[in-house]
C-alpha cells in the first residue's frame, strides 16, 4: 500500500474517531442534564413535603426564604410572586 493510501486511510480513521468522541461527549452532556433535572425535581418534591409538615408560622417563614431565592422574573411570574 502506498504512503498516500495509508495516509488517506489514517486520516479517515482519525475523522471517524473524532466523530465518535464528539458523539460520546454529547451523550454524556445529555445524561448529565437529565440527572440534574431529576435531582432538582426530587429535591423540590422533598421540600414541598417538608413544607406540609411544618407549623403555619414556620411554613410561611420558609416559603418567604425560598421565594427570595427565586430571582428570575419569568420564574416569579410563573409562580405568581411579586417582582423584586
Amino acid at each position: 500500500m502506498s504512503y498516500a493510501k495509508q495516509l488517506e486511510k489514517l486520516e479517515r480513521e482519525n475523522a471517524q474517531a473524532k466523530a465518535r468522541v464528539k458523539d460520546l461527549g454529547a451523550r454524556r452532556r445529555k445524561l448529565m442534564r437529565k440527572a440534574d433535572a431529576r435531582r432538582k425535581i426530587l429535591y423540590g418534591v422533598a421540600v414541598l413535603a417538608l413544607l406540609k409538615d411544618l407549623p403555619e408560622a414556620k411554613r410561611l417563614a420558609t416559603l418567604e426564604r425560598l421565594h427570595a431565592r427565586i430571582t428570575v422574573k419569568r420564574d416569579r411570574d410563573f409562580l405568581g410572586l411579586p417582582d423584586l
